[in-house]
């Protein structure tokens, strides 16, 4: 499993995973055309990366009231809380996110940790739309599918 804390806007995870023993390996030498290329694994630095801007990209849906782009964050299996279904739960979210004038969803003190294709990512989040603001702790529970990092299950506690 590989964790780190992603703090501003970005990983900055070079350094300290070079500091934890992961930083990407040496380059190899060049393998004879003749020979069949080994398939290489996307390097921990990659993967947080890919995570750490699925979360902000999924972030910046919501504040941009891009409702199609944010509900794309969900992964097709996405269990909402509370024993809603995803039906009621994707009109319940078009309505809040629509209904507003603005909204800005801030992240702060990020912290990802990935075992192989899944990933949890939490973080602090300061939400605010027009008169109301709130901040709550929210964890992300993360899967890779194909190309991307699909939220399947999410949780907040207040602060």
């Amino acid at each position: 499993m590989h964790r780190i804390a992603a703090q501003g806007c970005s990983l900055a995870a070079i350094g300290l995973l070079a500091t934890a023993g992961l930083a990407a390996p040496p380059a190899a030498a060049p393998v004879p055309s003749s020979a069949a290329a080994p398939v290489v694994a996307a390097s921990p630095v990659a993967h947080l990366a890919e995570v750490e801007a699925a979360v902000r990209a999924w972030a910046a849906a919501w504040s941009a009231r891009d409702v199609e782009r944010y509900l794309a964050a969900y992964a097709p299996d996405f269990t909402p809380a509370r024993g809603q279904t995803r039906e009621r739960w994707e009109a319940d979210r078009r309505a809040r996110i629509t209904g507003k004038s603005r909204i800005s969803v801030g992240i702060e003190g990020l912290v990802i940790s990935i075992q192989g294709t899944s990933a949890s990512a939490e973080f602090r989040q300061v939400y605010r739309a027009d008169a109301l603001t709130e901040t709550d702790r929210k964890t992300l529970e993360l899967q890779r599918m194909g190309t991307r990092w699909l939220i399947r299950k999410e949780n907040s506690a207040g602060n």
